[in-house]
């Protein structure tokens, strides 16, 4: 993009929504309304060949002052290599665009030879002008997948043969693929991207839609992704957004699409095609979008200018009525904030700072921070509570005689992984055996994904999941607050977390920290975040030693406070009483509790190349170890099992497909069934039944391997400071902290335990049990609290 190009775009982004209608700057041409394929998500393979523009028309059209701004246009049908005479076109759109630098093909690439030869006739008349020609191919998934979404045997093997035809072409810019997502191919969504990973192509994806120019404006079926669907795909986008894509504007599109899809938010994503861009059918007709615009008239009839400028209440009508509930792909300037940024990137780059220092401009990284700050001092603020008072907490006298406890569970909900959803799990088993019946209320960072939880567990048939702002609404109609376990960290959403203890305190509401750690610390102003929150809890309930400790240098009065397990052991106790008793698999298998290091939260004094080199080596030794012990034990079934799934918490998905592609030697050997769909939590809890031996990581992987008896190994991710090395040590479990850990450690404890050699039984032996810590914290019972 041209300077002066980027500082108009800043003009117009400045000058507010809706942005003023000006001459287009791409256009979207589909020069034919006929397609070989048979695609789910669109109806043109049903039409008949009917009047297309010549390239004489097209010619005549184009010659309009209406496109004298044109820099980009989109060829697409239909199937635009069906049109024998697309190498004329190509040379029409340089003739007549003074401005044209690039053409833009998409192509569902069914019939190779046809589908190349047209290419490559088009990427001479392209060159020829000296213009850019990018060719995107449509995959919506491997093999079969990809085949049944389009409905024709083989598409796939050809598509491929095209993408490889492409990437060697001398006249062919830039290649990549685009897939359409509906319900038959949502779940193959990584194993798509992990083929255009494979083959060093870009990807990118959308979401199927019904749309006016394909004909399936009142189509439903293919569309209608129920909630679990919309759920994976979401975590995707997310994790897409986060680990994938490098464009900014790009990766605002994938998190607009989240709010959509999962909340009905409005679109915030930009759309060129609100002010600047404009659809020209092969008949001739003019459009303003092709999801939504009627015909405004015929330009072989009327000039383009015309038709463009003089309908501007349709377009009006579009943008009032439709574009806040649009899914479609189109992109455009993004809202004021997220555009500023890139802004700044743009200006730092073309200075010549390489992208790895844009990234770490301190600056702007600063700029970003204060931001940050002002905004969660806006939330203290609006909710009420004054950071300088600090009245004592609610006596739980104030919970005896109820028939029904209103309980609020908050924490890092929102964000939870599989371990998180077993500390809900036992949380709410703790209170309702000491208080009897529960209404519950979640407090979630992220809604739908708490949703999700409350519908995977059985222990939650009527509870309510609440944003924050609802949560802080509903405080005085609380009986009981609950900080529901995991850890108190130096994080920003940790404020939130105080406002809401803060406003119990100022409500007489009881509240309870529930069976949480403490840690890791930070900066100084994030510790008395978790300290004033400690202070503002009646009762206290901590799930190691380690953690009370740091509670007391925080200057914390812990006398009276309680050490117990953590809730999620209580959980996964009760699920083995609900399951039938069944042995453990015969087979071989090595069930993989591993993580993404988080170098920032764990090592944060440590240099980036520091932190980069060993986690590189941690990595490099797994592999190493992993391939020793397949050579050991040739029957050996590796379970690479995800305790987290959301890209806010770091979804382990994408953490073990970078880890193991490419590696040749262990795929036959890999058993890659969880890294799909999200599991239940009791169908999770099965495959750690069924392992052999589990190599741990995470700390509730851990946690799960000891529950169920499952011979582990531990890494200990948090370098010697928290609570791995602490549950490993009492749990008599092998560990080694991950920058030091090596291949001779994890084979030497691994191999013996894959043989069949077992050790003695895991036990947890200087904890308390949670249930019974819940009761003497409440005061519902006299009864000594027993060790386990």
């Amino acid at each position: 993009m041209a300077v002066t190009e980027l500082f108009r775009d800043l003009k117009t982004v400045l000058s507010g929504r809706p942005h003023v209608l000006e001459k287009p700057t791409v256009v979207q041409l589909p020069i034919n309304d006929i397609c070989n394929a048979r695609c789910q998500m669109c109806n043109i393979w049903q039409q008949k060949r009917g009047d297309e523009l010549t390239p004489d028309e097209l010619r005549k059209v184009l010659e309009s002052d209406l496109f004298t701004e044109v820099h980009t246009v989109g060829l697409n049908g239909g199937e635009p290599t069906l049109r024998t005479d697309l190498s004329e076109i190509g040379d029409t759109l340089f003739d007549t665009l003074p401005r044209l630098r690039r053409i833009a093909l998409i192509t569902n690439a069914l019939r190779t030879d046809k589908v190349t030869a047209r290419i490559d006739e088009l990427a001479t008349a392209v060159r020829r002008h000296g213009g850019g020609l990018d060719v995107m191919i449509s995959l919506d998934g491997p093999g079969q997948v990809h085949d049944r979404v389009r409905g024709r045997p083989g598409n796939f093997d050809a598509a491929m043969e095209v993408l490889e035809f492409l990437r060697s072409h001398s006249n062919v810019d830039a290649v990549t693929l685009a897939c359409t997502v509906v319900r038959d191919n949502v779940y193959h969504v990584h194993e798509l991207l992990e083929l255009a990973l494979n083959e060093n192509v870009y990807i990118k994806f959308r979401v199927g839609i019904p749309h006016r120019r394909l004909y399936s404006l009142e189509t439903a079926e293919p569309f209608a992704l129920g909630f679990e669907e919309k759920y994976h795909f979401a975590t995707f986008l997310g994790s897409l957004a986060r680990h994938y894509e490098t464009s900014r504007r790009q990766r605002h599109f994938y998190e607009s699409l989240i709010g959509q899809l999962m909340y009905g938010k409005a679109r915030t994503a930009g759309c060129d095609w609100q002010h600047r861009g404009v659809t020209l059918s092969s008949r001739g007709e003019l459009l303003y979008c092709a999801v939504e615009s009627e015909t405004l008239g015929s330009t072989l009839e009327t000039d383009a200018k015309t038709l463009y400028f003089d309908r501007q209440d349709h377009l009006q009508s579009i943008v009032e009525t439709k574009c806040d509930g649009c899914m479609h792909d189109y992109v455009g300037l993004p809202p004021r904030s997220v555009f500023l940024r890139e802004f700044v990137e743009r200006v730092l780059r073309k200075s010549g700072l390489s992208p790895e220092r844009v990234r770490n401009f301190a600056p702007l990284r600063r700029y970003f921070e204060a931001r940050e700050r002002n905004r969660l001092k806006r939330r203290v603020k609006s909710s009420g509570v004054n950071p300088g008072e600090a009245p004592e907490p609610a006596s739980l006298d104030t919970l005896d005689g109820l028939e029904t406890t209103k309980v609020l569970l908050m924490g890092w909900y929102g964000t939870e992984t599989l371990g998180d959803k077993a500390i809900l799990g036992g949380v709410v088993q703790a209170l309702r055996n000491s208080l009897g019946s529960l209404s519950i209320d979640i407090a979630s960072l992220e809604t739908f994904v708490t949703e999700m939880t409350v519908r995977q567990m059985a222990e939650f048939p009527d509870a309510r999941v609440l944003g924050l702002k609802e949560a802080l609404e509903s405080i005085e109609k609380q009986d009981l607050v609950v900080f529901a376990g995991g850890p108190l960290m130096a994080l920003d959403e940790m404020t939130d977390m105080l406002i809401l203890f803060q406003l119990a305190a100022k409500h007489r509401v009881p509240t309870l920290v529930a069976g949480c750690g403490v840690g890791p610390l930070n900066k100084a102003e994030s510790n008395a975040t978790i300290r004033a929150l400690l202070q503002h809890a009646s009762a206290r309930i901590y799930r190691d030693e380690r953690s009370r400790e740091l509670a007391e240098s925080l200057g914390i009065d812990v006398q009276g406070d309680l050490v117990a397990e953590d809730p999620a052991f209580l959980w996964i106790r009760e699920q083995g009483k609900r399951q039938a008793q069944s042995s453990r698999s015969a087979e071989c298998r090595l069930i993989l509790g591993l993580r993404d290091w988080p170098a920032m939260q764990y090592a944060p004094s440590w240099a980036p190349k520091k932190a980069t080199r060993v986690q590189e080596s941690f990595e490099r030794e797994i592999l190493k170890a992993l391939q020793d012990l397949v050579k050991r034990h040739p029957d050996l079934r590796i379970v690479p099992f995800p305790m987290c799934t959301n890209a806010v918490g770091g979804d382990d998905r994408w953490f073990y497909r970078r880890l193991f592609r490419n590696q040749s030697h262990l795929m036959p050997h890999l058993d890659l069934s969880c890294l799909g769909a999200e599991m239940r939590p009791e169908e999770a809890l099965k495959q750690f039944q069924n392992a052999r031996a589990a190599l741990t990581m995470r700390y509730h992987s851990l946690v799960f391997a000891i529950s169920t008896n499952t011979p582990a190994v531990a890494i200990d991710y948090t370098l010697g400071k928290g609570k791995v090395k602490s549950l490993a040590t009492r749990g008599k479990v092998p560990h080694r902290s991950l920058d030091v850990v090596d291949r001779a450690f994890l084979v030497d404890q691994l191999s013996p335990l894959l043989a069949g050699s077992l050790p003695a039984e895991h036990k947890v032996c200087n904890e308390l049990h949670f249930g019974e810590c819940v009761r003497k914290s409440l005061g519902t019972t006299h009864r000594e609290v027993q060790h386990v």
